[in-house]
């Protein structure tokens, strides 16, 4: 029933009450709630079903990004010649979370006219990654008398997955131009410089270092050769990226494992375009997802598949069992990024131990998410004795992150330590190093 039924109900009640002062009132609110009772059925008859009176279409993408805003825009015409009053409510995931309209925005209500189309855009931030399903619409038409409403379900359930933001990609779609990546010497075709692989034989300059130097040629020719290098046209880089628990810890209502995954296909996309090799290992107690290092876009949508879904997992990272199994899959000298945390001592200690195995063969980059809470919590000026406990642990805390960070450098790792909004820039500039350095 509506709010103008309700009133009417509410108006019969006058001459009701009165009748107890007024005898023959009784009959006027008799009379009166008879009009009611038959304006109530023909307005029943007459309001027509949902299902039949109206079409109704849900636009939304099949891929989604997470703690991210996406559009859902509902479609819908009024396919009688009369007008409509109605009410429409969508039904997204459960767990979904609504951008700047609320969740407010997912209902809407409008008059609409004869053969009217009429559409609205809500938005929805979904928390993680993985598959979800949007449900039926549901429909609510008044009659037109007002009086009654008529209640109605589209069916409309649709499947959505939930991938890492992409939209880094694209806004990072720049730095992927040859113009600038070549800068770096990073570029599709090879480049003469101080690769690993020979190019030719020239001319000794005085900018050439001694080494390249060839004493063979130069005793040939009666005059000092050169050697010209090129960086080689693939180089390979595997992303190694920890499941287990510390990665479950949150930055900004975002667990670490999704700041990472972000991060690792940001990297992913660069290095396809930069025409290196990328491969994936993923693992916590024991290793998930395996992509040797292979070429192009079709290498990065492989790991685009294998990390949309996945799950940090409450148990304890196993480095050990990790490391071993990629060196029985992968023995070529790669560069190794290490997707992990530092949460704690004993992690830490197991961690160190263990990445020296992978560096004596790799060129390893540890990655580490920083929280920015925590330096906040050290830089600030406690005035309760509460604050002072935290500032007091944040400090220790960012003292352990370090002590661990100065290890892994002696043993020969690079170290990209950045807030998750600096997180693909540093990790790309790091990239960016490796591969104008040689190092590989």
């Amino acid at each position: 029933m509506t709010r103008r039924f309700l009133w009417l109900v509410a108006l019969g009640l006058v001459p009701l009450l009165a009748s107890y002062a007024v005898g023959p009132l009784a009959y006027a609110a008799v009379l009166w709630n008879l009009l009611i009772v038959a304006a109530v059925v023909c307005d029943y008859l007459l309001c027509l079903k949902p299902e039949d009176a109206v079409s109704v279409a849900r636009e939304v993408g099949e891929v989604l990004s997470v703690a991210a805003e996406n559009a859902v825009t509902l479609r819908i015409r009024n396919q009688t010649r009369q007008p409509l009053p109605m009410t429409v409510r969508d039904e997204p995931p459960a767990v979904f979370d609504f951008g700047k309209e609320g969740a407010a925005g997912r209902q809407k209500t409008k008059n609409l006219a004869p053969f009217e189309t009429w559409e609205y855009t809500y938005h929805v931030v979904p928390p993680a990654r993985g598959d979800f399903v949007f449900r039926d619409i549901f429909l609510r038409v008044t009659g037109p008398l007002g009086l009654v409403t008529r209640q109605g379900v589209i069916p409309a359930e649709k499947p959505v997955a939930v991938y890492p933001n992409l939209r880094a990609v694209e806004d990072y779609e720049i730095m992927l131009r040859r113009a600038m990546l070549s800068r770096q010497g990073v570029r599709r075709m090879r480049t003469v410089g101080a690769g690993r692989e020979f190019a030719s034989l020239r001319d000794y300059t005085p900018d050439d270092e001694y080494r390249t130097i060839d004493w063979k040629a130069t005793a040939r020719r009666g005059k000092v050769i050169s050697r010209t290098y090129e960086q080689e046209r693939s180089q390979d880089i595997l992303l190694l990226i920890d499941q287990g628990r510390l990665m479950r810890q949150e930055i900004g209502h975002t667990q670490k494992l999704d700041h990472v995954v972000s991060a690792a296909l940001m990297l992913a996309h660069v290095v396809a375009e930069a025409d290196d090799r990328v491969g994936l290992l993923t693992f916590s107690d024991d290793a998930k997802a395996w992509l040797p290092p292979a070429r192009g876009r079709s290498a990065y949508s492989g790991i685009l598949e294998a990390l949309y879904a996945s799950r940090a997992e409450p148990v304890e990272s196993d480095y050990r069992s990790a490391f071993r199994f990629l060196a029985a899959r992968w023995r070529k000298r790669s560069l190794a990024v290490v997707f992990t945390d530092l949460a704690d001592p004993e992690s830490s200690a197991v961690l160190l131990r263990e990445i020296g195995h992978l560096a004596a063969k790799h060129v390893v980059v540890c990655v580490v998410v920083s929280d920015p809470l925590i330096g906040e919590r050290a830089r600030h000026v406690p005035t309760t004795p509460d604050s002072v406990y935290e500032k007091a642990v944040a400090e220790e805390v960012i003292a352990e992150r370090r002590r661990a960070l100065n290890l892994l450098k002696k043993r020969g790792v690079l170290i990209v330590d950045a807030e998750p909004h600096e997180l693909s820039v540093e990790l790309i500039s790091r990239y960016l190093l490796v591969k104008s350095r040689s190092l590989l």
